[in-house]
């Protein structure tokens, strides 16, 4: 493509040539791609490393109560 600019609408075009299971995994490829670029030195959230996050806020907390609250306050 030496000496051609690709715009975004030609992209669009070319990837409308493609199947739809390729189409997903051009969108992949690209997702992947730009979220490395965005942000390559972030590992990802161990969801299990968030285990008892908050805990203190609800200490205090009557559960029964809450749920009761919540619940009273969904009637019209």
């Amino acid at each position: 493509m030496a000496g051609r600019t690709t715009t975004v609408d030609r992209l669009l075009d070319m990837s409308q040539r493609l199947s739809p299971s390729d189409q997903l995994r051009l969108i992949c490829l690209l997702s992947d791609r730009l979220r490395h670029e965005l942000a390559p030195d972030e590992e990802p959230v161990d969801i299990l490393t968030t285990v008892g996050l908050g805990a203190e806020v609800w200490r205090s907390v009557d559960v029964a109560t809450y749920l009761a609250e919540e619940r009273a306050s969904w009637e019209p």
